[in-house]
């Protein structure tokens, strides 16, 4: 009787596998125009980049309306002025619209003003004004006062010369007249004007060939953009996750620049400076959002250059903190680190054994530079007290996070010499991360109450601050009483509503804003921070904590601040800027591997799904790459059972895919499969069995297993934030 009742209910879950459940649904194709950000009532700010350097940024809504264009981190223009006549009432604002290619204001009086940076290349930049009014009228363009000294008169051209060297040109093409500040057309219902930055000695004629061409110019960036986004798919059940990662993907997209060095900026307004550690830090978030490997590889090599090789050097085997006018500065003991683990990560993702050849000799600088001149007895990496990323503020000469990144760093030094075969190295290296993790965990470990000091003071005593950088260093900790203890301390210490606190509000020096120099570090939340968190809380099976933060950071980048991104502090000093590289790049790295669970080791030929998907997100359809091979994934979970689709017809080869999903009550299914280059997909889940279907051929999961109990809930169930 019990085998038929088996045998029953196998039938039951194999006839609800067939017809649909074998084929995804259908991708509805990603508009950048439904991104729209309307702003009727306050403020909004926004920006546009050409990708090359240079920002237009700025504020539309009620009394607080200016724009900037800046190139290289130097304003060239700070506020230019539109005007119109011919129309009563014109100048009172209606409302805005915000999109990643176009801002637009609307004019009660019928005019609408549109600004849409352009992606001109070879060292032009520029942008195009685009006014329409209800009917024919005189309309300018406007240079601030003192913009520039006034260069000589050329047809249908006002011009003058930056600070910096280059010719700034506004034009409106053969039918506008030039005035001492600007360009003018009359008669006309709608007026184009082009603003662009020409290099040095470059022919002024060049502009008027540009006008030529805004219009495919500009479409051709919007469809950039769109292609971007559909190319590195993501669609939710969640509406608001969805707005905020594809704006965040374009933002992220933007802050990227190449020059002589290519880089990302780390945050707007930009000083022209490259900050090293936000971008050691963003690589992997880089690759994740755009799929652009070859620029974040690039990136890497960028930063490699600027590595301090002198041996007599205090700083040698050092990648600096910041690059300010081609001068580097090396006050970032964690820097190195950093890349060292972001170049590991690059490589996995892409198989790129090209780069990993070209770096090895930082990597071997950088970790015998390293025990040369900065680690102490215990192969703790010694620092100075302000050289961690919280450098405002002292904590002592090792701190905890700087520790799991010199292990990692050595960790990964290691298995790269001797993939390389260089034996010397990989010998000389053999017990040093070993030696690291057994020491960090004897001196930093209050095995007792079960938590880590944030940081050693010179003479070796504990700090006892409650900060999140314990949270970062699980992997360094084999005692899960530990683990569990530092995630617990943080959650209920630190984590708010908004995110992560710098310091627990309980200590006496919390401050809930960036006021005084320092105080960032002393309470204010990070963005990025949350990103640390949601791995920690996710390893729990905790995501119903972490994901409402994650959905208030997306509900802010879509309705707080400058449209789409997120800053880097969330507070009302405005300290923390806007457009932050590392809050926005850990966002979208937290979403891909800690929610969706997605890891690609491409080296080894393996494709990791692990998600830990939150309540919300019932169905989420997405592409990653596997270096330039793009994997489409898609996650459906329903009353009856769960789907899974996948397809990658641009693989050559095979990808081992190693699959852990979670049920809903606690217990999961562990598998692993082929996904080819020719066949897709289909995996169906239930409670009794576990069906894989390739193409419309019945396949089978290999090591299919159903593990009972396998959630770590409840374990966690005390890992609630304080009220």
């Amino acid at each position: 009787m019990r085998n038929t009742l088996i045998l029953l209910a196998a039938i039951a879950f194999l006839a609800g596998c067939s017809g649909p459940d074998r084929h995804p649904a259908g991708r509805v194709p990603i508009r950048v125009d439904d991104l729209a950000i309307r702003v009727r009532e306050g403020s909004r700010s926004y920006m546009q980049s050409d990708r090359g350097g240079a920002f237009l940024t700025g504020v539309v809504g009620e009394g607080k309306n200016g724009d900037t264009w800046s190139v290289g981190g130097a304003p060239l223009l700070k506020g230019f002025r539109v005007s119109w006549t011919g129309q009563e009432n014109g100048d009172a604002l209606d409302s805005a619209r915000i999109l990643p290619y176009e801002t637009a204001r609307y004019f009660r009086g019928g005019v609408s003003v549109r600004l849409s940076g352009l992606e001109a290349g070879g060292g032009v930049h520029g942008f195009v004004v685009r006014v329409s009014l209800p009917g024919p009228g005189k309309v300018g363009l406007h240079a601030p006062p003192g913009t520039g000294r006034i260069a000589p008169p050329h047809p249908h051209q006002w011009a003058c010369q930056s600070a910096g060297g280059e010719t700034i040109v506004f034009t409106a093409g053969d039918g506008c007249s030039v005035a001492e500040d600007g360009v003018a057309v009359e008669g006309a219902a709608d007026a184009v004007f082009l603003v662009c930055a020409l290099p040095a000695g470059a022919d002024r004629g060049l502009a008027s060939f540009l006008y030529g061409r805004t219009d495919s110019l500009l479409a051709a960036r919007k469809m950039r953009m769109e292609n971007l986004l559909n190319a590195s798919y993501f669609r939710s059940s969640d509406d608001t996750l969805d707005g905020a990662v594809h704006w965040m993907m374009l933002a992220l997209d933007g802050l990227m620049i190449d020059r002589r060095d290519t880089f990302a900026v780390a945050g707007i307004p930009w000083d022209g400076s490259i900050d090293v550690r936000d971008n050691a830090q963003s690589v992997a978030g880089l690759g994740l959002a755009t799929g652009d490997y070859a620029r974040t590889a690039a990136i890497l090599r960028s930063l490699s250059r600027y590595q301090d090789t002198l041996r007599g050097s205090p700083s040698f085997g050092r990648l600096p903190d910041r690059i300010a006018a081609g001068r580097p500065s090396y006050n970032g003991a964690d820097v190195t680190p950093w890349f060292v683990r972001e170049l590991y990560e690059q490589v996995v993702n892409t198989d790129d054994t090209t780069l990993v050849r070209a770096l090895y000799p930082l990597i071997t600088r950088s970790i015998d530079g390293t025990l040369k001149k900065h680690a102490d007895k215990f192969n703790l990496l010694v620092h100075g007290p302000r050289e961690t990323w919280m450098n405002g503020i002292d904590r002592g000469n090792r701190a905890v996070e700087i520790q799991v990144s010199w292990y990692f760093q050595q960790l990964i030094g290691r298995f790269i010499a001797s993939y390389l075969g260089d034996t010397v190295a990989s010998r000389r290296w053999e017990d040093l991360p070993e030696k690291t993790a057994r020491n960090f965990t004897l001196l930093f470990a209050d095995t007792a109450a079960h938590t880590l000091a944030d940081h050693l003071e010179a003479d070796g005593s504990r700090s006892h601050d409650v900060r999140p950088n314990a949270v970062m260093c699980l992997e360094m900790l084999d005692d899960e009483a530990m683990r569990h203890g530092v995630t617990h301390a943080a959650v209920a210490g630190l984590l708010s509503g908004d995110g992560v606190r710098t310091l627990s509000p309980a200590d006496p020096r919390f401050a809930r804003s960036a006021g005084p120099a320092g105080a960032e570090y002393n309470g204010p939340v990070w963005t990025w921070l949350a990103g640390p968190m949601s791995y920690a809380l996710t390893r729990y099976d905790r995501q119903d904590v972490s994901y409402p933060v994650t959905r208030r950071m997306a509900a802010a980048a879509l309705g707080t601040g400058m449209a789409g991104t997120l800053p880097a502090l969330f507070d009302s000093s405005g300290r923390g800027g806007d457009a932050s590289l590392s809050g926005m790049s850990e966002f979208i790295r937290s979403v891909y591997q800690d929610y969706l669970g997605v890891r690609v080791d491409l080296a080894s030929g393996t494709f990791v799904l692990q998600p830990k998907l939150p309540a919300p997100l019932s169905v989420v359809q997405f592409t990653v790459f596997a270096g330039s091979v793009p994997v489409e994934v898609e996650y459906r979970k329903g009353s009856g059972n769960t789907r899974l689709y996948l397809n990658a017809p641009g693989l050559t080869g095979e990808l081992k895919v190693s699959l852990i999903w979670m049920m809903d009550n606690g217990d999961a299914w562990r598998a692993s499969f082929r996904l080819g280059g020719e066949v897709p997909v289909a995996i169906v889940l239930g409670d009794d069995d576990a069906v894989m279907y390739q193409g419309d051929s019945r396949g089978e999961l290999e090591g299919k297993k159903k593990l009972k109990g396998f959630s770590r809930r409840s374990e966690a169930s005390d890992m609630v934030p304080a009220p």
